[in-house]
């Protein structure tokens, strides 16, 4: 173990390995925490203290005079990592995929003129048009998205004729060939302001997903430009940290 790290935390990242590789399937009871303690080498409160924490977690739950088991983890959230490696797949395909019903619920549209941050961000001159559109994402009658997306109106001359509260963006741009196909993106944990908390009926200063990112056509135009703020209730983010 890396004694630099309390060795709960350490514990819990062993747990949650073995879950993640399916050494712990769900249902499955997990060891004992005697046992525990004598596998790594952690006095029993080590273990209650990291055990807890994955209860809260949602990783296992107890049962009464039963034990402790390894959770069945909600199937239903964005893997954030299959979004951004997918290129063309839309958080409304996604969750097409898992079952779940999209609602678009939207907020403002039209054109935005004079925006230098926007313009630079979409590669426009100045005195070109960004279009705008201001939605909350909905699925199963939950909201799980807050999003700000900006196009160049240049490819997208009628736009405005279309509703994207029954339309999907991504299918528009497709019909329009300036489909993303690529992405860079910025992840952050932010705390949620007072309008953002409404949106997602979540309390005020909670801490959600701030995603910024913009996307690329086949061209290698940048087609879009958005920022979401999303509960992380309903998605999740991994990476694989390099070696140096």
């Amino acid at each position: 173990m890396d004694y630099r790290m309390p060795l709960y935390v350490q514990l819990q990242d062993t747990i949650i390995k073995k879950i993640e590789e399916k050494k712990y399937l769900p249902g499955e009871a997990i060891p004992s925490e005697r046992r525990m303690a004598d596998t790594y080498g952690v006095n029993r409160m080590t273990v209650k203290r990291a055990v807890n924490k994955l209860v809260e977690e949602g990783y296992l739950y107890r049962k009464p005079r039963a034990g402790t088991f390894v959770a069945k983890r909600d199937n239903k959230k964005i893997d954030l990592e299959y979004a951004s490696e997918s290129g063309n797949t839309g958080i409304s395909a996604i969750f097409r995929d898992l079952g779940i019903q999209i609602v678009n619920k939207v907020l403002g549209k039209g054109d935005v003129e004079g925006s230098k941050y926007l313009n630079y961000k979409l590669a426009l001159q100045e005195d070109e048009v960004v279009w705008g559109i201001h939605r909350v994402r909905i699925g199963d009658g939950s909201p799980f998205a807050v999003e700000y997306t900006y196009v160049p109106k240049k490819y997208f001359e009628d736009i405005d004729n279309f509703d994207f509260s029954k339309v999907s963006l991504y299918d528009y741009m497709d019909v329009n060939h300036h489909m993303p196909v690529d992405f860079k993106q910025n992840l952050i944990v932010c705390d949620a302001n007072e309008k953002i908390a409404e949106l997602l009926n979540v309390e005020k200063g909670a801490a959600i997903f701030r995603i910024e990112y913009q996307a690329v056509d086949k061209d290698n135009n940048i087609v879009e430009y958005t920022r979401s703020y999303l509960n992380p209730s309903y998605a999740e983010f991994k990476f694989v940290a390099e070696k140096e």
